[in-house]
């Protein structure tokens, strides 16, 4: 992409936002102009010749333990590239740990957005695992609220 003065676009940044969207961020050198793009995950694979992580994902993956790195890496871009996927977010990373067994309802991704970050992970896990013990293809709202009712005693009607 090219920039109104001429020069080129720089790529700076890919940030996850909440439901499954992502934030492009350019950068011209020449007059510093800034350009965004907001998008689907899985559309922003357009701006993408080869695998690019979010934000978060490489944070994710900084995180491991350097002998586990480039393992999870490889792992998470193959499953991309078998995807046809370019950018890779935090839930490419979990649908490829998962070998993408199970999925989220749209409806339950939204939900578990709301639960709070130190928990979230936790939740993520204990409903994928249900889920797939189960042999069910897609986390739900009502799997959500079957498993809240077993470990908190609490349901409500809320989606």
């Amino acid at each position: 992409m090219q920039c109104a003065c001429g020069s080129d676009f720089r790529y700076e940044a890919l940030e996850e936002w909440e439901d499954l969207q992502v934030f492009l961020r350019y950068r011209c050198d020449r007059c510093g102009f800034h350009l965004g793009i907001e998008t689907d995950h899985r559309k922003a694979s357009m701006f993408f010749d080869r695998p690019a992580w979010t934000d978060e994902a490489q944070h994710r993956l900084d995180r491991l333990p350097p002998y586990v790195e480039p393992l999870v890496r490889q792992e998470v871009e193959d499953y991309a590239d078998r995807k046809r996927i370019t950018v890779v977010s935090t839930d490419l990373m979990t649908e490829a740990g998962n070998q993408g067994m199970v999925s989220w309802h749209p409806d339950a991704r939204r939900r578990l957005t709301r639960i709070p970050g130190p928990v979230r992970a936790m939740a993520r896990v204990e409903l994928e695992r249900t889920a797939q013990d189960r042999g069910l293809s897609e986390v739900t709202v009502a799997l959500m609220e079957e498993i809240k009712t077993r470990y908190f005693g609490l349901a409500t009607s809320r989606s």
